[in-house]
Parts: C-alpha cells; structure tokens; sequence
C-alpha cells in the first residue's frame, strides 16, 4: 500500500500513528492510520481486505505521496448480501404532495439503477484515489445520487447541465458513460476531456454537460448566458445550473439570477443545499438558511424539495421545465441533501456532528428509493440484485480498461488550445 498524495501544496505527511497491529487483518475501507497534513489530521483507510504483514514507516515518521507504507496480504472479501435496509426513512414520513403511482416499472428501476451506478462509481474511484492509481484530488458526492438522477430524468435530450467540482453524479445523470468519465479521471486520452480536465472538470458537449468549473459560482451566469441564446434562437430547450449553498453568497449568483429573472429565461437553478460550504456550516453564514426565498426577491419562484427523495425531485424539476418552456422564466430549486464524505479527499469531515451525519445516514437516498420500490407491484428482490450485480461488473470492466487506456503525450499540449 502506498501513501495517497494527501498534502495540497506538495509537502511531506507526517504519520502519526498505525490503528491497526502488525499481523492484524484489516478490512477494505477500515481506517488503518492517522496522519497529518498541511491541512488537517485524518485518516487514511485501507484499500484491501487482508493481513497486515508488514508496516514499512514507523510512527512519527514523515512521507511523501507515493511512497510505500505497509503490506498487505490479500483476502477474499465476503460477497455481501443485498438487502432492503430496515432504517431507511419510512414512506410515511416522505413530504407530502409527492405522486409515487403514477411512473412505469421501467422508468422506476431505470432511476435506481443509475443512483446506484453513482455510488458505485464513486466508492471505487476513492479506493483507485487512495491506492494511488489517478492523478489530481477528487470531490465525491456520496449521498447526493438523487439529486443528479432526479434532475436529469426530468430532462430532454438536447437540454443542458452546468456542473461544479464535484460533478461525477452528475456526468453519470446525464448520460456519459463510466468509462469515459473513469478514463479522464485516469489522464487518458480517451477521457471525455481527452485527460485534460481531470475529476474538477468533467463534462461532454456533445451529450448537453459543458465540463465541470471549479471556481464556485462560476457556472451560474454561463447558465443564464446559454439560457439567452436558447430565448433568442426560440428554442424550447433548458439549462439546468448545479451549485451548492456555498455558491449563493457569491455576486456570480446574485447577478446571474437577477439577468435570468429580467429577461424570463428558460434556466432552472439547482441548489444541491448539503448544509456546508467546504468545512462551514449554512447557519453560520446565513441569517435566513433558506436559499428558495432567494427567488422571490428577485421576482420568480423557488421552491425547496427533499433532495434525498429521487421522485420528489423529479417532479419538482419537471414541473420547473414546463414553467421555462412556457416563457415562465426561471426556476431555483433548492434540493436539500447531504454529502457522507469530505469536502474533497483530503478533508477528514470532524466538523459534522455525529449525532447529524447519522440522522442524515438514515435519510440516505438509496436505501429510501430501495425501501418503497421494494414494495411495489412487479418489482422483486430478483430484480434489485439483477441491477446490483449489473452495476458491479460494469464499474469491473470500467476500471481494467481504465487502467490500460492510453496517457496523453507531453508533445501534445498546445493540441485544442487557441492561439
């Protein structure tokens, strides 16, 4: 096992201490030591289930990204059986106003499915990251699936997304493919960046994503902007414009929004709210928590929806299509939501309270969408496990073929830039 690059600035990482004895098994995804950065103190998990044979640092010892720390002798991980979680929130307890009879099995799985890619997606680009395979940093969306699928099922073909730096969900919502996106996070030339975007800027134009922009708030006039040229050519299209909390105390949104509510434009503004931008919570930075009530100062509506509800956001993004086909004018929606990780990698999360992550853990989108398809007519166990197994060997073959895909060449970096 090597040492993650962990360190923003390039510096050296200190390893405090081992949480696990030499000689000890450990499990994939266990926290096996505690370090120290330029930023934070954290800790870093193992990437496999086995034995610890061997600790090659001592504690106290300061090392570099790369560098090999341990050896870890291999064990078969159990398959784990798919079930229904017993914890997840009960339907009952779902906001009220949401039709959950009215969309057709297909359309149903289909969604879960997708969710269910993501979090896969995801969980297995954060043990490529940990175990050194990728370049770069990357910001994951664990817990956020139904907010990208929700959204991007309500939309056209030929409608848009702008995205953010944490953008994986949301290239996956909207059509790319794991392999091209696990291929530009890999450096490749066969990326849908052609390995030059990297995690921070993933996106594919010709499937309606303009890639991910990291500047926070950057996203939003070049949403309104689109949205004008859409107006002026009299198309019926839509952009919708990811951002997160963070991004509303920004002039970026307070001016885009103010042009896309003057001009009636067809643009539905999508605030994922997961209640922190980066390590600080929205109570401390707003009086008025609520981003929907932005809208109605700048004269268009808002509405706030449970973004760990797929079908609740569906049906809020498809109703705020319709109002934007109908000259309308724009849309925020505020899909209230949590991410289970970090800010990014290298942010070990103690900000989060305990007590919240769990209450949030329980609200997990996944679970809560498995729960009540569970339940309904013509869905079966067989074909929640057909999905699963599906899921797993396509992220297997995603990662082998990632894992070959061709580098691009130092000869051809002024190759796509304008001169």
């Amino acid at each position: 096992m090597k040492m993650p690059d962990l360190a923003t600035t390039g510096s050296d990482i200190r390893l405090i201490r081992w949480l696990i004895k030499q000689g000890n098994t450990v499990q994939r995804g266990q926290p096996l030591l505690e370090i120290e950065t330029d930023k934070a103190i954290s800790q870093v998990e193992s990437i496999a289930t086995g034995v610890l044979k061997q600790i090659r640092v001592p504690p106290d010892s300061r090392v570099s990204g790369g560098q090999v720390i341990a050896v870890i002798e291999l064990m078969a991980e159990p398959e784990p059986a798919l079930e229904i979680p017993a914890t997840a929130t009960p339907a009952a307890n779902l906001p009220t106003g949401v039709v959950r009879t009215a969309y057709k099995r297909d359309f149903l799985l289909g969604m879960y499915e997708r969710m269910l890619l993501i979090r896969e997606f995801e969980e297995r680009v954060k043990f490529l990251f940990l175990e050194g395979s990728m370049p770069g940093t990357i910001h994951q969306c664990h817990g956020q699936e139904a907010t990208a699928v929700g959204v991007c099922a309500a939309l056209k073909p030929n409608d848009w997304i702008t995205s953010t730096f944490r953008g994986h969900g949301h290239a996956l919502a909207k059509g790319l493919s794991p392999q091209e996106l696990l291929d530009e996070l890999f450096g490749a030339t066969t990326g849908c960046c052609k390995g030059r975007g990297g995690s921070m800027h993933v996106g594919n134009m010709d499937k309606g994503m303009v890639p991910g922009i990291a500047i926070v708030a950057a996203g939003i006039p070049l949403a309104t902007g689109m949205a004008l040229a859409f107006k002026m050519q009299k198309s019926s299209q839509v952009v919708a414009c990811f951002f997160g909390d963070g991004a509303v105390a920004e002039g970026a949104f307070h001016e885009a929004v103010n042009m896309a509510s003057l001009w009636n434009l067809p643009v539905i503004f999508i605030c994922e709210n997961n209640l922190y931008g980066a390590s600080t919570h929205i109570s401390k930075v707003m009086k008025n928590t609520r981003v929907a009530d932005r809208a109605l100062s700048y004269g268009f509506r808002g509405q706030t929806v449970d973004g760990n509800d797929v079908i609740a956001v569906f049906q809020a993004t498809r109703q705020a299509t319709l109002d934007c086909r109908s000259g309308n004018g724009p849309v925020l929606l505020e899909l209230l939501t949590y991410r289970r990780t970090g800010h990014s990698r290298r942010d070990p999360c103690h900000y989060q309270p305990t007590v919240e992550r769990e209450a949030w853990s329980e609200r997990d989108p996944l679970d809560r969408f498995a729960t009540w398809l569970a339940k309904q007519a013509g869905v079966s166990q067989v074909d929640m496990t057909e999905i699963k197994t599906r899921v797993e060997g396509q992220i297997e073959e995603t990662v082998q073929k990632a894992r070959q895909a061709p580098l691009a060449e130092p000869k051809d970096i002024y190759q796509g830039v304008y001169g």
